[in-house]
């Protein structure tokens, strides 16, 4: 990802991809010496909610070092080559055009539309940008608008935030590699070589947060959060039946959309969600006509709300598929139970693994 990236010592054979959210740090560590990257072990590490990292920073990063070395030890993960993924609202992302241009000259027009983007000075952020491929699967062909501008995805992450990730890294005895917005990852492990030629828009619902994506050969085309989760669903059920937190967490499980009582409280919340994906997806789809969205890869435990699948299908009239995080990764059949009790947990963290540099 453009300057996020460090690249390591030539021959990357294994890697860990860290994952530092506001409850919980997930680590995965894969085996990269073949074409197809095999699970060695993964780690979560509970925390109380907000103790080393908030809505919008890290608050904690002694203690963030402090229990991934714990973890990672405790798990006999002894690699020391490690990425890790920034939270979203950690990143900016934008999609920005420039004239056509020698190689040596777009670092420096990148530079000069940036400015119109990036809502802090340059100089207190680290830019990264990808030049938007075309679809005809030519690796030097690169997509161009209707003026004739090449299309760039820009990506810039605060200079203070890359020091923190560094600080931990080096604190955990950790060999940092990149550091990129978890976007990304998810991309990276959700849309296989299928999918490759295809425009598909990713669903991840959160706790707290909805993260809606769209990708076309594997790279971000489109992206939007909205602040509204699986918690809100819960909220609803209690406000509306008078119950606590615990038994409405219990009765979103079991009933779902199926659930007439649960419907009509839940409905507003689910109904925000499909009516911001599909928002996406069509403006999307207004300005890539002849690629239009054509699959929706659902993530995150709150898509898995009984009824939800049918009802956003209903809704989109496109095909909607569970996500699977681990489809790219080789493991073992005694390992297969346990990592898909996990699996939407460590998407981001086995996504940021697979990073395999250059």
């Amino acid at each position: 990802m453009g300057l996020f990236q460090k690249v390591f010592e030539k021959g990357k054979l294994e890697s860990v991809g860290i994952d530092v959210g506001t409850s919980s740090i997930k680590a995965v560590h894969l085996d990269l010496r073949s074409r197809t990257p095999v699970l060695k072990n993964f780690t979560i590490a509970r925390l109380k909610k907000g103790s080393i990292q908030t809505s919008n920073q890290i608050i904690a990063g002694k203690q963030i070092s402090k229990i991934l070395k714990f973890a990672l030890k405790k798990s006999n993960i002894d690699c020391r080559d490690a990425s890790f993924s920034v939270p979203n609202f950690s990143s900016f992302i934008s999609f920005i055009n420039i004239p056509r241009a020698n190689p040596e000259q777009i670092p420096e027009l990148i530079k000069r539309e940036a400015v119109k983007f990036i809502p802090v000075p340059l100089g207190e952020v680290t830019l990264g940008w990808e030049l938007l491929k075309a679809r005809s699967g030519d690796k030097k062909s690169f997509e161009i608008n209707d003026s004739g501008q090449m299309k760039i995805l820009l990506m810039a992450i605060a200079n203070d935030t890359i020091q923190k990730y560094e600080t931990i890294a080096k604190d955990s005895k950790l060999n940092l590699g990149s550091i990129e917005p978890e976007n990304f990852s998810l991309i990276r492990c959700l849309v296989g070589p299928q999918e490759m030629n295809n425009a598909v828009a990713i669903l991840d619902i959160g706790s707290r947060i909805c993260n809606i994506l769209v990708a076309v050969s594997g790279s971000l085309r489109a992206t939007r959060n909205v602040d509204v989760g699986g918690g809100d669903i819960t909220n609803a059920i209690a406000r509306g039946l008078g119950v606590d937190i615990v038994r409405s967490e219990a009765l979103k499980k079991e009933g779902g959309l199926s659930d007439p009582r649960l419907t009509e409280l839940i409905s507003p919340v689910v109904g925000r969600i499909v009516d911001e994906l599909k928002r996406v997806i069509k403006a999307y789809n207004q300005k890539n006509s002849s690629t239009p969205v054509q699959k929706v890869l659902t993530v995150g435990g709150t898509s898995k709300l009984k009824g939800f699948e049918e009802f956003l299908k209903k809704e989109t009239g496109l095909m909607v598929v569970d996500g699977d995080p681990w489809s790219q990764i080789s493991f073992s059949r005694d390992q297969e139970s346990i990592i898909r009790s996990f699996q939407y947990e460590l998407a981001v963290a086995i996504g940021i693994a697979m990073n395999r540099g250059g």
